[in-house]
């Protein structure tokens, strides 16, 4: 099958404008237009499409929930591209429109948000109506009255033969959008891109959000976006959408994915792509990130002492708890399960480049420092 481009339509949108420049111009043939972001990840999973172009974020309003929240039900897709256009939002109507006429406005609420100020400074008459789309907005706009005006872009003005009464009247002057490039597809030069997306969720722990977050800190790595969003399943419970610089053939990223991967209680890779704007543009973290100090590593250095001495409190606490169960029970060390800790503790020290002979031996020490603990609980009780 030929390759095809889904997108959030009809024609007219900005979405279909970001497809364009995305595709550099190519021909029209290869987008197919849907009347929702949900239609058009519905479109990709069935196969009627190949990609599917969806906005994610907005630099005023934020993120598009609506498609985070539809990538969590379709584990198989894959972000493989990303483009960020600028939005110029206009005020359209039908030829001769004076905005003092003007009783309604309609458009995407996002578009409705972004224009907020506008709407209340200029047409504090007129109401406000959400539809799926700009375009949408526009089509609706050209089949009333002089009463009813759209926000859209200059590409809908033209297609449904409306004037622009006013323009560029978002309340932030750099107001642009993120789209994302979805596929069931890995992204053929993944290896080599800039930019991973994942989404994790945490242990219900203290600190443990920060222990995530403190990882990508002492690698390095530069974390470009990060957000919370309901995990659906019961109240208190969060998933966590991260995006940072990097590529999976740097062994840095590597090591530090896999320690986020072990501290989580769900991790997936949302895609591997290029930064929009220097596509094919391997991580150059390396080259782009200063060098810390001394003073900065050793303050690293006190931050992990503090997590050990925390950490050695918590197992502590446990062990403690589990003496207590043992009431009545005289064998207090179990060598069998001593050995499956040790045996898990020495490929987790092999797999984070950690000396395993010697996290055995510090290993031993809590072992006999233990069972001296519980020991001396039997004795009390």
């Amino acid at each position: 099958m030929a390759e095809k481009y889904g997108y959030l339509g009809p024609e007219g949108t900005y979405c279909e404008e970001a497809l364009s420049v995305y595709l550099e111009g190519s021909s029209k043939e290869k987008a197919v237009p849907y009347s929702g972001i949900d239609r058009v990840i519905l479109a990709l999973l069935a196969g009627e499409i190949t990609y599917g172009l969806v906005p994610l974020e907005n630099s005023t309003e934020g993120t598009v929930n609506i498609t985070l929240d539809l990538m969590m039900t379709a584990p198989e897709l894959k972000i493989t591209g990303e483009i960020i256009l600028p939005i110029r939002h206009n005020l359209l109507a039908r030829r001769g429109t004076k905005k003092g006429a003007i009783t309604a406005v309609i458009s995407h609420p996002q578009a409705l948000a972004q224009c907020r100020n506008y709407l209340t400074e200029y047409l504090p008459q007129a109401s406000v109506y959400e539809v799926g789309s700009t375009a949408e907005a526009a089509r609706v706009a050209a089949g009333h009255g002089d009463c009813v005006a759209a926000i859209g872009n200059g590409v809908a003005s033209v297609k449904y033969g409306l004037e622009i009464i006013d323009a560029d009247i978002h309340d932030c002057k750099e107001n642009c959008t993120r789209f994302v490039m979805l596929s069931r597809q890995e992204n053929p030069a993944a290896a080599g891109v800039g930019k991973i997306s994942l989404v994790i969720s945490i242990t219900d722990r203290p600190g443990g959000l920060y222990q995530v977050l403190k990882e990508f800190a002492l690698n390095n790595i530069n974390l470009t976006r990060i957000e919370s969003r309901p995990a659906k399943r019961r109240l208190g419970e969060y998933l966590f959408f991260i995006d940072f610089a990097g590529n999976l053939e740097d062994s840095v990223t590597k090591d530090c994915l896999q320690a986020v991967k072990d501290m989580s209680a769900s991790f997936r890779i949302l895609g591997c792509y290029p930064v929009w704007g220097s596509a094919g543009r391997g991580d150059k973290r390396s080259e782009d990130q200063p060098v810390p100090s001394v003073d900065e590593l050793r303050q690293n250095i006190d931050i992990i002492d503090y997590q050990i001495v925390d950490l050695l409190a918590q197992r502590t606490q446990m062990v403690s708890l589990i003496g207590s169960l043992k009431q009545g029970i005289q064998a207090v060390k179990d060598k069998k399960r001593e050995q499956e800790v040790l045996e898990r503790v020495r490929q987790n020290a092999l797999r984070k480049g950690v000396d395993p002979n010697l996290m055995e031996r510090v290993y031993n020490v809590l072992f006999e420092h233990f069972v001296d603990l519980q020991v001396k609980q039997q004795t009390c009780l």
